[in-house]
């Protein structure tokens, strides 16, 4: 016998469940008594639960403007009378109902540990807001402001990883500790090694590269920590290097000034870099003290990374609510697929069940 096998879909309808409430009149007074129905059965006629959420998840997940999400919908299924204004409205009620979902999400990446900040512009009516994004292994929080140092000064305890952005230090003494991504020290360098031309720049690469695996190698051995011996080397190299970027920077002529510039003296990228270092090196060498502070930031670069891409499809959003409706509910389907659930059917359950997986 020879076998063959076709996977397929069964042809997309759209089935049509009926609620039928019994209605009894009384013998003596006459008065009529209606049963209930059930929950969330509100009008005559009406969608139910999982074509909204997939209305949902085509749109916020997706990021399939509404038009084409009901005519997405309509070619699949033949929802022929779903129109953009419902799937808006659909998508608004999510956003309210998974409101104490998105307060749970809050709460628990409050609790401390490491957590990763970052933040991006984006166009709300016209006007430059910032997307604030708090997140690590387990949780993703983003928040719509209109300004770019309003930072989650709320948090406390911990430890934050950052690109240095200076609000972080101004505004989040709550937290125990800071640490800065090595990714962007090392794109600066790279852009210091070639463009500026100064020679400390790649010894410092390389010894953030290799202090990096050595620290990977130890925890792939099961250790929490590196040898006495190994950090200090480490550190004595990096003062070093330190040294001589700062005695090359002391050497060069200085910039010139502006006729009745005010400030302190302006100084090269490189040489700004170094005082960096220098003057923060215990939150750049983090990753080598607590081994549960990675090298870089790019679970945040991650977590920001579909929000990107949401505005080179669609666009500015037109109002700052809109804004946060869609930064609710995408913190909530972050959440969920890192906790390796199913999206749609998340979107179908109530707050508490989804509290509950989580």
């Amino acid at each position: 016998m020879e076998r063959r096998q076709v996977y397929d879909i069964p042809v997309p309808r759209l089935e049509v469940t009926e609620h039928q409430a019994a209605i009894y009149c009384c013998g003596h007074c006459r008065a009529t008594t209606t049963a209930t129905f059930p929950d969330g059965v509100n009008a005559h006629v009406q969608y139910g639960k999982r074509i909204r959420a997939a209305a949902v998840y085509c749109n916020v997940q997706q990021l399939i403007p509404e038009d084409r999400v009901c005519q997405l919908l309509r070619d699949l299924f033949g929802a022929t009378s779903l129109c953009a204004a419902s799937v808006t409205n659909w998508v608004n009620g999510t956003a309210r109902t998974l409101g104490g979902v998105v307060e749970h999400i809050l709460a628990r990446l409050n609790e401390g540990g490491v957590r990763h900040l970052d933040e991006t512009g984006l166009r709300v009516a016209g006007k430059l807001h910032w997307l604030h994004s708090i997140s690590d292994l387990a949780f993703t929080h983003y928040r719509i402001s209109a300004k770019r140092g309003a930072v989650p000064s709320f948090l406390t305890g911990g430890t934050i990883v950052h690109d240095h952005w200076k609000s972080y230090y101004a505004h989040m003494s709550g937290v125990d500790a800071h640490a800065l991504c090595g990714a962007h020290h090392l794109r600066e360098l790279k852009a210091i090694e070639e463009i500026e031309k100064e020679p400390w720049a790649c010894a410092m690469s390389v010894l953030l590269n290799s202090a990096n695996q050595l620290k990977c190698a130890a925890q792939g051995r099961g250790e929490t920590e590196l040898p006495t011996s190994v950090h200090h080397g480490i550190l004595t190299k990096y003062m070093a290097i330190l040294t001589e970027g700062l005695a090359f920077h002391e050497r060069q002529d200085p910039l010139a000034r502006r006729t009745g510039a005010r400030g302190r003296k302006a100084r090269r990228p490189g040489h700004n870099l170094l005082v960096r270092l220098r003057d923060y090196r215990d939150d750049v060498l983090r990753f080598l003290t607590d081994f549960t502070v990675p090298f870089t930031n790019n679970q945040a670069e991650r977590d920001l990374r579909m929000m990107k891409l949401r505005m080179k499809i669609s666009g500015t959003f037109r109002t700052l609510e809109g804004a946060q409706v869609f930064a609710d509910i995408k913190s909530v389907i972050s959440t969920v697929r890192k906790h390796g659930g199913n999206i749609l059917e998340t979107l179908t359950l109530s707050p508490q069940q989804i509290i509950a997986r989580l």
